[in-house]
């Protein structure tokens, strides 16, 4: 994620917090990520804003035989080399919009809740295909557009009511949460498949998680994911390139 956000020491120490309760993460995003996941066995693992490597070393467990994290954060790659290091677990702090200056080529690119951040989606997606072996997967979510596309969202989501406004116009949001600015960059989900496809992505799978009836039993503020979703999953492989 943005430098500009996750290096202010206020706002990471208050993200921390709240990434050791149970959050929107782990109750719809994350279940849903892993099931996407390819097999890993021998496989090498590109985390795109892999923040503080929370599963770097799943994605070992798994079969990987080696993980990248890439961060802008410097405080969260201390803290990902501090809490979540091992074999064949390396970090390096890298702005994503950066990416061509990575050296080597990797069989999974993964990124959790980053892309929207990202304001040169089409470069990020160029750069994300050069990085990838033939028929490599780039599996990601990001904030579902029907949130993004909406001015002055919140971190938080606490009404029971949603007010859709500015869909059609993409581009630079600004929002608040723990009280600092955060700039997103909204996309139309429309817009965001066709730059997948055009920069030589097969989208395989595309997933907007709804919570079942046993979350909703004992979280009922899930239900508002009946109504909208709150995350946008996507899985596309890479395409090898053939002239017509």
């Amino acid at each position: 994620m943005p430098a500009n956000v996750f290096s202010n020491s206020d706002f990471f120490t208050r993200y921390m917090e709240l990434r050791k309760e149970l959050n929107y993460n782990d109750l719809l995003e994350h279940p849903e990520m892993e099931k996407l996941l390819p097999p890993l066995i021998g496989r090498s693992v590109l985390d795109l804003g892999c923040g503080y490597g929370a599963y770097a070393r799943e994605f070992i467990e798994k079969g990987a035989s080696s993980y990248l994290g890439l961060d802008s954060s410097e405080l969260m790659i201390a803290k990902a080399e501090k809490e979540n290091s091992g074999k064949n677990i390396s970090y390096r702090k890298l702005d994503l919009g950066h990416l061509e200056e990575l050296e080597g080529k990797y069989d999974l690119a993964y990124s959790s809740l980053v892309f929207h951040y990202i304001e040169d989606f089409d470069r990020l997606v160029r750069n994300i295909n050069m990085k990838l072996n033939d028929g490599g997967i780039l599996l990601f979510s990001q904030m579902h557009p029907l949130i993004s596309a909406s001015y002055g969202y919140s971190g938080y989501f606490e009404s029971d009511y949603f007010a859709f406004t500015g869909y059609q116009d993409e581009g630079r949001r600004e929002g608040k949460w723990f009280k600092q600015k955060v700039i997103s960059y909204h996309r139309k989900v429309s817009s965001i498949i066709s730059t997948l496809s055009f920069n030589g992505f097969f989208v395989e799978k595309v997933v907007e998680p709804v919570p079942n009836e046993d979350l909703l039993m004992e979280f009922a503020s899930l239900e508002r994911d009946l109504i909208r979703p709150t995350f946008l999953i996507v899985r596309a492989r890479k395409v090898p390139f053939s002239a017509h």
